[in-house]
């Protein structure tokens, strides 16, 4: 696989350090690769392995991962973004849109063992209990022993890896530390009752068969 820069040199971070933690931090991935003419995408939590590599599952209906094969793919992990209109900096400047990003380029293993899996669903609900859970995955469980059969897991080496992280940096320092306090503390209260649709209209019950 090709991997192209970004084009934005004084935004493009290769520091492994820094982007580990943006993974942590933000670890919703979008998975697209190229099939028979046809692109796949699929929005997958994935978690880092201390050698680097990641891993995760899926549903085994998603039709982009097929028991026991393996493909190349392109993997994004996003992070906040905001429009920094020109009232965010301290001195007169044009508006822009700030964001961060992780690309990389990777093989993508699909793994198809019931101990492998379930392996990493509890590796999974121990590496998320820092977001307020106390669930883990217990093997004796119903519900883990009735959805194991329908869950695939994925091991993910990477081949090429970059941050992509535009915050303001080719601004004074000033500017730049206005624009972050921006995209920090910016509230989008104004999309509530969108996602007050959103959220009815992908309930069960608006669903039409």
């Amino acid at each position: 696989m090709n991997h192209c820069p970004f084009h934005y040199s004084d935004y493009r971070c290769t520091r492994r350090d820094l982007i580990d933690r943006f993974i942590d931090a933000f670890p919703l991935a979008l998975i697209t690769s190229y099939v028979e003419g046809r692109y796949h995408s699929s929005h997958i939590p994935l978690l880092r392995n201390p050698d680097g590599t990641l891993y995760g599952h899926v549903d085994r209906r998603n039709p982009q991962f097929e028991a026991g094969a393996g493909f190349d793919a392109h993997i994004v992990f996003v992070g906040p973004s905001s429009y920094i209109p020109p009232e965010a900096y301290r001195h007169r400047q044009l508006p822009t849109w700030n964001y961060l990003a992780v690309h990389l380029d990777a093989r993508v293993e699909v793994i198809d063992s019931g101990p492998e899996v379930l392996t990493i669903l509890q590796r999974t609900a121990e590496q998320l209990a820092h977001c307020g859970s106390t669930f883990q995955v217990e093997e004796e469980d119903p519900r883990v022993v009735a959805n194991l059969p329908h869950i695939l897991g994925l091991t993910i080496t990477p081949s090429s890896i970059e941050g992509r992280f535009k915050l303001s940096q080719d601004k004074r320092s000033e500017d730049s530390a206005s624009a972050l306090d921006w995209l920090l503390d910016k509230r989008r209260d104004d999309l509530r009752d969108l996602l007050e649709l959103l959220k009815d209209f992908t309930a069960p019950s608006s669903v039409t068969p």
